[in-house]
């Protein structure tokens, strides 16, 4: 029995010896001549996010809270790529063609290039790609879509495991771009396990408060472009409409000096937007156990901002509660912002009015030293085209000089920074 089995294993193995490939090994060297085409959108800021426009034959799965825009976005996009001659199949399992039509209606999407599947199985889906043969598919949720031979229960984990490989499967055989809408968890992640992130080419977050107009669409992975660019959108009763100057967007509604406020320019990917951090300080009802909130920056990294305030300037903030908020909805990453948000916190405290026209700038050691940042420049030219002229920056990057009008103020450790703002 055992050499029947290795007979028979040796007869497959030459079998498959015999096979010729259907791909082959190519040279690293001639990957150099090699380069993706992309297809711009036109939305400018939809083209960005995704590394300069969309790569064919890639799998994009796109996630945001019910309503914040995430269909709109792609009728959108569907309405663009069906103008420029290509076939879309958009598949919809949560509305009729009828509600489908109403929101093109509204985006002014007419084109006999879009073509609608609604309320199918994977199996239609599949069917009617092969018959149609799309340059694009949008699926309108992958939690609605089910395979009547995979798992079967819709929306599971492993049906969403089945469902996900069958279609990105579906793309790479049939060369077909697509886009897949997923809904997210209480987590604000999106629903499924892990690896339905790890089975597409990118994975884009649609964000916003459903009570304001704004929209911001972040990658948090992309294997042909950087996870780092944010697009900012402003929703309108015809569709979305892309912000080309979010930085003056943000700080629309700032005109007076203010204590508890501090202006940093953000860097996403290689462009800077001006963003402004918020920081209320009050006394704290609760004894020994006051409050510490943050709204878009990490509570552990504003705890540990707070423990150098206090080992540093002697503040006791251990008595106050600490309300910290980047507005816009805006998340702000990165190190650089630590001596902004420190200025918004003291000033909170001790009721300082910093003017409007500063601009704060430093990564904050443990030991209270004010250290130099990455890509300086490009946060003080977007600074200065939005009119700002003052600005506390490291003693280390001090002698930048990027403009005629601007006044820099070194500073080289945190006293030396609250020594200054108490001058102002």
């Amino acid at each position: 029995m055992v050499e029947a089995a290795s007979t028979e294993g040796e007869v497959d193995g030459g079998k498959r010896g015999k096979k010729s490939l259907s791909v082959k090994p190519i040279s690293l060297d001639e990957i150099d001549n090699l380069k993706i085409q992309r297809e711009t959108t036109n939305i400018d800021e939809f083209d960005r996010v995704l590394g300069g426009g969309i790569v064919p034959h890639s799998v994009v799965l796109i996630g945001g809270e019910p309503g914040v825009g995430k269909s709109t976005l792609l009728m959108e996009v569907a309405g663009i790529l069906a103008k420029n001659g290509r076939k879309v199949l958009y598949y919809s399992g949560e509305e009729s063609g009828v509600q489908i039509k109403v929101r093109a209606n509204r985006l002014g999407v007419h084109s006999p290039n879009i073509h609608l599947l609604t309320m199918g199985t994977l199996e239609d889906l599949e069917s009617g790609a092969e018959h149609l043969k799309p340059d694009y598919l949008i699926i309108d949720s992958i939690q609605t879509l089910y395979s009547e031979k995979g798992p079967a229960i819709s929306g599971s984990i492993s049906s969403l495991r089945y469902v996900t490989s069958r279609v990105v499967e579906l793309a790479k055989n049939n060369d077909i771009t697509v886009f897949i809408i997923g809904h997210i968890n209480k987590e604000g992640q999106i629903a499924g396990p892990k690896t339905l992130e790890h089975m597409v080419d990118a994975v884009l977050y649609f964000q916003g408060e459903l009570k304001t107009d704004l929209r911001i669409l972040r990658a948090e992975k992309n294997r042909f472009g950087s996870v780092d660019e944010i697009g900012i959108f402003q929703m309108t009763h015809s569709g979305l409409t892309s912000i080309s100057d979010p930085s003056l967007l943000f700080l629309q509604h700032r005109q007076v000096s203010e204590s508890g406020i501090s202006i940093f320019p953000a860097l996403n990917g290689m462009r800077s937007i001006l963003i402004e951090i918020q920081a209320l300080v009050t006394d704290s009802p609760f004894v020994g156990n006051p409050r510490r909130i943050a709204v878009g920056f990490d509570p552990y990294r504003m705890s540990m901002l707070i423990s150098i305030i206090e080992k540093k300037l002697k503040l006791p903030f251990y008595k106050s509660d600490v309300f910290l908020n980047i507005t816009g909805g805006m998340n702000l990453r990165e190190p650089a912002g630590d001596l902004s948000i420190i200025s918004a916190l003291v000033t909170s405290y001790k009721n300082i009015d910093v003017p409007k026209d500063f601009i704060i700038i430093g990564e904050v050691g443990l030991t209270g030293e004010v250290r130099p940042v990455t890509f300086i420049e490009n946060r003080i030219k977007e600074a200065v085209r939005q009119g700002f002229t003052k600005f506390i920056l490291p003693a280390s990057q001090s002698d930048i000089k990027m403009a005629d009008n601007i006044s820099i103020i070194p500073v080289g450790n945190l006293y030396e920074f609250y020594g200054k703002l108490k001058s102002k």
